[in-house]
């Protein structure tokens, strides 16, 4: 069903919803730390899914038909679709691109949907917000050559 899209409107789409999903983690009240809830995991998981499927639209931009991003390589690995989209001419600084990197073992391991299991190494995801403005920005740029990014929109 993927694939009976136009690439065109399949990126745009894929644009638009990490839009709103990005819109939506920052229109989330941030949850005041506690001893039971350290971390706001719905916001966490809005967010890093925010930069999937800002990754995504940038690859089905591309090409990549929507077949190819059901991989599960890919599927939900930031750091493999940041690396195809680099690889496809993805502008974004080395910092960030690390940055961004650094959500995968959180978002793969699906921790901001489910219970965790083991001890690990949670990221905090407000350190990551300008390397995802970034990230946006880049991806807009390419949807969109020659129109400005508006920061209320991303």
């Amino acid at each position: 069903m993927l694939d009976q899209y136009p690439q065109v409107v399949f990126s745009y789409d894929f644009l638009n919803l990490a839009k709103q999903y990005r819109e939506a983690y920052k229109a989330l009240s941030e949850v005041t730390p506690s001893e039971v809830t350290p971390i706001s995991w719905p916001r966490y998981f809005l967010f890093c899914h925010s930069i999937e499927l800002v990754l995504k639209a940038y690859l089905s931009h591309t090409g990549l038909t929507g077949k190819q991003l059901q991989n599960p390589r890919v599927r939900h690995n930031i750091k493999n679709l940041l690396d195809k989209a680099i690889k496809s001419g993805l502008s974004l600084s080395t910092g960030a691109r690390h940055k961004i990197e650094d959500l995968t073992e959180t978002y793969t391991n699906h921790w901001p949907r489910y219970p965790i299991t083991k001890s690990a190494f949670i990221p905090l995801i407000h350190q990551f917000e300008p390397d995802a403005t970034e990230l946006f920005k880049a991806v807009d740029a390419a949807l969109h050559p020659g129109r400005s990014f508006l920061d209320g929109q991303g």
